[in-house]
């Protein structure tokens, strides 16, 4: 692919709040979105695009989550979404469902309310019309985690869920919370296999290709995000012990990372507000190995090998 010549496909309008998680569905044109409110919409996105920049509506809206989508993860075959929120639970989604009921949704409901306001009135807003979609509405096959579910059980987490990993076999999923804590689950039981606690909020989690190993970034916010309160780490996921500290080269809050295919290399993100530099270090040492360049303007919040 040549990302010189990229330019606009589509546009997926929907304004209700933050777009805060993306994720292509395996190697399908189906697309998940996921909003500050807990929201999740699925796009089928066609071959080509009628025109550039062209409309794209809305098929599904996965119901359920009550906070923000922090995190969506897709199987290889685009058949499992999985979901991390603030409203403490991880839900896993079964993509080739039928789905429930049928219903309509208004994408562009904000612009209309604020145009009805009476600050929007005052300034002569007009309002658009209603954009409209009809979608199907589909519940998640399974929840793991959240206190409404299992109200007296120690299993799942208690705050927000802001980190989420799938193994490369897919057969493992590690979450971490603002509170510290780390879980690891099977996916297909949704049952835990192993947790334990680190100091600060867990902002970033990544899993070995042979789940051995679990990277953790850990950080205790704090006006501008200096990283003295940060922590990188490397843990022994057969032990839940710390087996490599790469604090001491990264004195800054890492906002995402991930491990290539084979192992041997982890990228580290920085995150935050800060300018989002990119690091490729050698896991088995945490050797800083490489820079990359160009950055981006702001923190990184993401980071996938292909």
């Amino acid at each position: 692919m040549d990302f010189d010549k990229a330019m606009l496909a589509w546009t997926l309008p929907w304004d209700a709040d933050w777009v805060t998680a993306v994720a292509l569905l395996g190697r399908s044109r189906r697309l998940a979105a996921g909003n500050n409110l807990g929201e999740i919409l699925v796009w089928d996105l066609p071959q080509k695009p009628d025109k550039p920049g062209g409309s794209v509506s809305p098929v599904r809206r996965l119901a359920g989550h009550t906070n923000v989508i922090s995190k969506l993860l897709s199987t290889v075959d685009g058949r499992w979404l999985v979901s991390a929120s603030y409203d403490h639970t991880i839900r896993c989604w079964y993509m080739q469902s039928p789905g429930d009921k049928e219903e309509k949704i208004v994408l562009n409901a904000r612009a209309i309310e604020e145009a009805d306001s009476p600050a929007g009135r005052r300034a002569g807003r007009k309002a658009p019309p209603p954009h409209e979609a009809e979608v199907r509405l589909q519940q998640a096959a399974r929840t793991l985690g959240g206190r409404r579910s299992q109200p007296r059980s120690s299993v799942g987490h208690k705050e927000w869920v802001t980190s989420l990993a799938m193994s490369r076999d897919e057969k493992l999923l590690l979450s971490g919370d603002d509170a510290g804590q780390v879980i690891l689950w099977d996916r297909a039981g949704g049952t835990e296999q192993r947790r334990w606690q680190v100091k600060g909020w867990a902002h970033a989690v990544a899993l070995s290709p042979d789940n051995k190993l679990a990277l953790v970034s850990e950080r205790v916010p704090l006006v501008f995000d200096s990283g003295q309160h940060s922590a990188v780490r490397i843990w022994d996921i057969a032990s839940a012990q710390p087996k490599l500290d790469l604090s001491k080269d990264f004195k800054m809050y890492i906002g995402a990372a991930a491990y290539s295919p084979d192992g041997k290399l982890l990228a580290l993100g920085r995150g935050g507000e800060a300018e989002g530099q990119l690091f490729l270090v050698d896991p088995s040492n945490g050797k800083k190995l490489r820079e990359l360049t160009p950055k981006h303007e702001y923190g990184i919040t993401d980071l996938v090998f292909q």
